[in-house]
């Protein structure tokens, strides 16, 4: 058996842009919704939710898989953490004094 995941507002949002604007059943899109569940909750609702229904449809076109989508956004964020900045266009602590 397995568990019915539960849609917020904004997921249940992307169903009907889904539905409404890429010819999907309410059924298959709900189906794509849950299948890339765990990518949509890591990426945030930041954006529109027809922007977001536009990307599960360019992932589901290009056979990427959630696995991989969220591998790639975990090395991102590896590489931002990384980054060390551009030294000599960033201001020292001494711009940060107000003394």
């Amino acid at each position: 058996m397995t568990a019915q995941v539960r849609l917020n507002l904004y997921e249940r949002g992307i169903v009907e842009e889904l539905v409404e604007h890429f010819g999907y059943s309410a059924d298959g899109a709900r189906r794509l919704v849950v299948q890339y569940i765990a990518v949509i909750r890591k990426l945030g609702g930041y954006d529109s939710c027809r922007d977001h229904a536009e990307r599960l449809v360019q992932a589901q076109q290009l056979n990427l898989m959630p696995e991989e989508w969220l591998e790639r956004i975990r090395s991102i964020d590896r590489e931002a953490a990384a980054d060390k900045g551009i030294l000599h266009l960033e201001h020292g602590s001494q711009y940060a004094r107000v003394w």
